[in-house]
């Protein structure tokens, strides 16, 4: 198996405190890399496994499913959790929807950083995954320059297909976990773009009043689209996560 450059996993040593960065489907590690790099330069323990099926080929992202990706995402926790007496967990796009499930299962996790996640039913793919004489695969609407990043000098590394069968589990997922929201509890921040061509911005509102965390927050992005640890507003993105995690780590 060989990984296409720059997208493989990556971990920078740090203090007792640590975050999981999950990208997300089709995406890689590199997608948030500059959250990674803003973190581990104010001494973070960050964590960025590459899920399974990402940064190789289409053929072996069909062959997994959100099981898999979680299987990794929990894995990697339980490392970093080794590591660090107060972890985090940052995802964005389906690692975002991901992160909301490590946040059901993890009650005890210091806080969740929810970034431009599916959690609303995606009913303009329904009829596409529905076909039963889709094709394997069909050209993924952020081959389009633009669509993932309102700033067109940017951009991340991804597949510029998506097989149908992977993309239908990963749609069940998202149902699951929209269905298990009322038992988020953790410190949680949501951070959508306005201008996300991708997922609607109607799902930060939505996880907002269906979680059930005391400690909750959405933080609207009027310039930015999806991919937005890349996109323009990303420096705010990095002040905001650092600053979301320093207020509830331990002394």
């Amino acid at each position: 198996m060989t990984i296409l450059p720059g997208a493989g996993a990556y971990w920078f040593e740090g203090n007792d405190i640590g975050c999981l960065l999950v990208h997300g489907f089709t995406g890689t590690p590199q997608n948030v890399r500059p959250l990674a790099d803003y973190l581990a330069r104010r001494g973070l323990a960050v964590s960025a496994p590459r899920m399974p099926g990402h940064g190789t080929t289409v053929e072996d992202l069909d062959a997994t499913g959100p099981q898999d990706w979680l299987g990794a995402a929990e894995d990697a926790l339980a490392e970093l959790r080794r590591r660090c007496s107060t972890v985090f967990v940052a995802g964005i796009s389906m690692g975002g929807t991901i992160t909301l499930e490590l946040a059901r299962r993890h009650p005890d996790l210091a806080g969740v950083v929810v970034m431009a996640a599916p959690v609303l039913a995606l009913d303009a793919l329904e009829p596409l995954v529905q076909d039963p004489d889709r094709p394997f695969s069909v050209p993924a609407p952020w081959a389009t320059v633009g669509v993932l990043t309102e700033d067109v000098g940017v951009g991340g590394i991804a597949y510029l297909e998506m097989p149908l069968g992977v993309l239908e589990r990963g749609m069940e997922f998202v149902g699951d976990v929209r269905a298990g929201l009322s038992d988020v509890r953790v410190p949680t921040l949501l951070i959508y773009g306005d201008a996300d061509l991708i997922v609607d911005k109607a799902n930060g509102p939505f996880v907002l009043e269906n979680i059930a965390s005391s400690d909750k927050r959405l933080l609207a992005l009027p310039d930015s689209s999806h991919e937005v640890t890349l996109d323009v507003d990303r420096e705010r993105v990095m002040v905001e996560v650092f600053d979301f995690i320093r207020a509830r780590s331990k002394e």
